[in-house]
């Protein structure tokens, strides 16, 4: 398994972008993997976090060692992975541009059934945006601790102190997201198809457990979810159990 760390510019964002990449390496270490092209999984970091934060707090390279699977790792800063109000067009850069150049210079399969999507906290959000949105890019989509339930979020942060002024409203506009193009739960019921596979997972002990519950119960009206809850909080020691997971809820 190589491990590459990627620095491009985006035409997108007009800015230089990082990516770490996990590509698949047939080597004396690891003779049964296969040649590709290979399927692609899109890792979403976390609000706080960067496209080092998979690598540095979880064993995904040892989980992923021997799959015929590329594991891309973005970085998006705070943007919840949207085109924001005032800021920059992440949603696109993350559904258009990336992929793109991703197939310009890997051997990797562009075809729906061949790529996955998963994140945690905000990237479990991101992941669910960019499947819910974009059914026709993505055949899978797995959230870890996500924050799936935008509006009940939104409510929280508005009687709180904020870390950063305005920085809600620059990314979704105001804090009254409920219904639209980034309240998940209004997303869902949207007609558009083919509607993706869906994987949620959440600690016993995660501030945002209540939201991901209601969020599973309401996504299941629409879509096909898969749902497991373990012993746990929103911390790392949970995400890199929950990876496992998600790579065996994967198709081989």
């Amino acid at each position: 398994m190589a491990l590459l760390d990627i620095s491009l510019f985006s035409d997108t964002l007009q800015l230089d972008v990082s990516l770490m990449v996990l590509y698949p390496q047939r080597c004396d270490r690891s003779p049964e993997v296969p040649e590709g092209p290979y399927k692609v999984l899109y890792l979403l970091h976390g609000l706080k976090q960067n496209e080092q934060s998979y690598v540095r707090n979880s064993a995904i390279e040892r989980y992923v060692r021997n799959l015929p699977l590329v594991v891309v790792m973005p970085s998006v800063g705070r943007s919840f992975y949207t085109d924001q109000k005032q800021g920059y067009p992440y949603f696109t850069f993350l559904t258009e541009e990336l992929p793109r150049f991703l197939s310009s210079v890997f051997t990797i399969s562009t075809k729906r059934e061949d790529t996955f999507i998963a994140g945690l906290s905000m990237g479990g959000y991101g992941a669910f945006k960019a499947a819910l949105t974009r059914p026709d890019l993505y055949s899978r989509a797995a959230s870890m601790s996500g924050a799936l339930d935008l509006v009940s979020l939104s409510s929280m942060l508005e009687d709180i102190e904020k870390v950063f002024p305005f920085e809600w409203e620059n990314t979704f506009g105001s804090y009254d997201v409920e219904g639209s193009e980034h309240d998940l739960l209004a997303l869902a019921k949207k007609e558009l198809s083919p509607k993706p596979s869906l994987y949620v997972t959440c600690g016993n002990e995660d501030e945002l457990l209540e939201d991901n519950l209601r969020a599973v119960e309401a996504l299941r009206e629409t879509h096909e979810v898969a749902y497991d809850q373990h012993p746990g909080g929103h911390t790392w020691k949970f995400w890199d159990k929950a990876l496992k997971r998600v790579l065996r809820w994967l198709p081989s």
